[in-house]
């Protein structure tokens, strides 16, 4: 698709040599001798790719009439044209929110270029734009489902704290409630939605690495540093920074954290400057934060600083009926990604999904309902289709097989409960031990050391 040009000068042979110049590269070209004619024309005809003007005219000068565009769009691309160049108008040009200033006579290979780039920074910028309608559709309140009061009144307290941009939010309940996605809803619900949405989970970064993935670093900082590099928090500058398992932070960097939070400024490892950041910070945790203040393994400083608003998703047992709700919804997503038509669930299979405990909340029945749909061969999903843990739990326990718990169980208690009980069995004879165990004895050793046995 060409791109469209608004030219607008007062000098006729001026516009034959530009419409000569931008013809050729295969652009829509619209000529005025009058800025008034070129604003009724934006008026009539919408708005073009760029428009390309002259300073210096009798109706209306360049800066008014870049003025006036600015109040009908303000990302639309102006370039200025003059033969009076100086700093002064230039300066004054960029300052309304000129793309550029071209001075005349017009070297032509310059004046392309400069249209050129504009050109794209404007597509690059309505791609942006484009990009962030997406988000905000796909993340509006709706999309945390349920019709419970509970469900309700959670969307209601994101709906409200996504317009206070300036509140730290912390997100609580747990695992698979949905604590990321209501951080998107805040984000893209919010006046900080044109800008970045930075996560990071602080249980999935080494303890040795968070300062440095949160705060950057300078070259040489460290060994390894061979470059500097900008960390995450720099990254959300004019946007949301989520921290998800903010319990999981080292009391160290929790330090520069709260520094950070009451100065808007942060230090890279190794550098001297101070750079100011501009942001939200959401957090989020599934694990009791004021017990952790009390055993001191969490500041109490920071925990008031990021507590400033706190909301609970519920888990998925509290809603009742939402579970099928939700679950029809699962159904639909996956029938439009598996190129089914699956039509609803069993009445028994109904029964059993409103029956389980739902450990996993939101995100084990999405990938339970994914299983189903992905093996279902009929109209609806069965009570076969259904694979709960619950139901693995009550099947009939085969001689010789070890059965989990349905709560599940700590691995290396159960694993130390089994030496010692052997090593006691064997008369603390540990090669003895080992055989029964059917392993090596210098295994069965390094296990009694791992769990100080020896």
């Amino acid at each position: 698709m060409k791109a469209t040009l608004f030219i607008v000068e007062d000098d006729i042979n001026s516009i034959e040599l530009l419409k000569e110049i931008f013809e050729e590269k295969q652009y829509e070209l619209s000529c005025f001798t009058s800025p008034l004619e070129a604003l009724d024309a934006l008026s009539r005809e919408g708005l073009p790719d760029l428009i390309l003007t002259d300073l210096m005219m009798p109706e209306m000068d360049g800066i008014e009439l870049l003025n006036r565009v600015r109040g009908i769009s303000p990302q639309l691309p102006v370039i200025m044209m003059t033969a009076y160049g100086s700093i002064q108008t230039a300066v004054e040009a960029l300052k309304n929110g000129a793309s550029d200033y071209i001075t005349k006579p017009l070297n032509f290979e310059e004046l392309t270029l400069a249209v050129s780039n504009a050109l794209e920074l404007s597509r690059l910028r309505r791609r942006v734009e484009g990009l962030s309608r997406d988000e905000r559709s796909r993340y509006k309140p709706a999309t945390l489902m349920g019709e419970h009061e509970l469900m309700k009144k959670a969307r209601n307290e994101l709906i409200k704290v996504a317009q206070a941009a300036t509140t730290c939010v912390l997100l609580r309940g747990e695992s698979g409630t949905g604590k990321n996605l209501a951080a998107c809803i805040i984000h893209y619900n919010s006046p900080l939605a044109n800008g970045p949405l930075v996560e990071l989970n602080c249980a999935a970064v080494p303890a040795n690495l968070l300062e440095s993935e949160l705060f950057g670093y300078r070259k040489g900082a460290f060994t390894g540093a061979v470059s500097d590099k900008q960390g995450i928090i720099e990254q959300a500058d004019g946007g949301t920074l989520f921290l998800d398992e903010i319990g999981e932070m080292p009391l160290e960097v929790q330090s520069k954290m709260l520094n950070f939070l009451e100065s808007h400024q942060l230090r890279r490892l190794g550098d001297v400057k101070l750079r100011e950041v501009d942001l939200r910070l959401i957090t989020a945790s599934n694990h009791d934060l004021e017990a952790a203040v009390a055993e001191v393994s969490f500041r109490q400083d920071l925990f008031f600083r990021i507590n400033v608003v706190h909301c609970h998703l519920p888990p998925l047992r509290e809603l009742g009926g939402d579970v099928l709700v939700i679950a029809r919804k699962f159904i639909a997503e996956f029938n439009q990604q598996f190129n089914k038509r699956v039509a609803g669930i069993s009445p028994q299979a109904e029964q059993e999904l409103l029956a389980h405990d739902w450990p996993g909340n939101v995100r084990e029945l999405r990938n339970i309902i994914e299983r189903a749909m992905l093996f279902c061969d009929g109209e609806r999903l069965e009570s076969e289709d259904i694979l709960l843990s619950s139901k693995a739990a009550e099947r009939k326990v085969e001689p010789g097989e070890f059965r989990i718990p349905a709560e599940g169980l700590k691995w290396e208690e159960h694993e130390r409960q089994v030496l010692s009980q052997t090593l006691a069995r064997c008369g603390n004879n540990q090669s003895k031990a080992a055989k029964l165990l059917s392993m090596s004895r210098d295994t069965f050793v390094y296990r009694l050391k791992k769990y100080g046995l020896d």
